[in-house]
């Protein structure tokens, strides 16, 4: 149960770290998400703001052993909500764009966006249940061990992840700008096709 609860721990910290900062990285997306969802127009803005450092500090807070029962009902507490408020949208035949992970993945709210969140439920839930006094083993603990270059190696190693992410995202942002264009291209050459051979 120990390791069950860090991977827990470690895909909720990281999930709720990427979306807050896709988030905050789109603010006039998040914004226009909230409104989507049912959140009035005067609380859009302010909230398109805390909720990303909500998350943010949710995702920190899963990490270290003392307080991650703490991270845990953060985490299943905003996870509830946002299952709530996908399920009452598609209980009411609305499919508004989710926004969960900013441009990096947006797409309209569905039955897949609902069971990915039920999943997330029950990783929180889990930890709300058996980590209130052993919550698993330290993110930690095992980098004391490590050797100056290991840690050097790693920490290389995660910087060149990380620029391989980023640089996968935006290739796939342009991508799908590139797959607009063309089909606004074939739209139009279809219009001005159709055009000419109209007598």
């Amino acid at each position: 149960m120990p390791y069950a609860l860090l991977t827990a721990r470690l895909i909720l910290s990281a999930v709720f770290a990427v979306a807050a900062l896709a988030k905050l990285a789109d603010r006039a997306g998040s914004r226009q998400a909230l409104i989507d969802f049912g959140t009035p127009r005067l609380l859009a803005g302010p909230l398109s703001i805390v909720l990303p450092l909500v998350e943010l500090a949710v995702a920190s807070v899963l990490l270290p052993v003392a307080s991650a029962w703490f991270g845990g009902v953060g985490a299943l507490s905003l996870l509830s909500v946002f299952l709530l408020g996908i399920a009452t949208n598609l209980a009411r035949g609305r499919r508004p764009n989710c926004h969960c992970f900013g441009q990096l993945h947006s797409a309209p709210a569905g039955w897949r966006t609902l069971a990915r969140n039920a999943v997330l439920v029950g990783l929180a839930g889990l930890v709300v249940w058996r980590g209130h006094h052993n919550p698993g083993l330290s993110t930690m603990a095992w980098w004391g061990d490590l050797t100056a270059a290991q840690k050097l190696g790693l920490l290389a190693g995660l910087t060149g992840f990380a620029l391989l992410a980023s640089q996968s995202a935006l290739l796939l942002q342009i991508l799908k700008q590139q797959g607009r264009l063309l089909l606004r291209l074939d739209a139009l050459e279809a219009r001005l096709a159709g055009g000419v051979s109209a007598p």
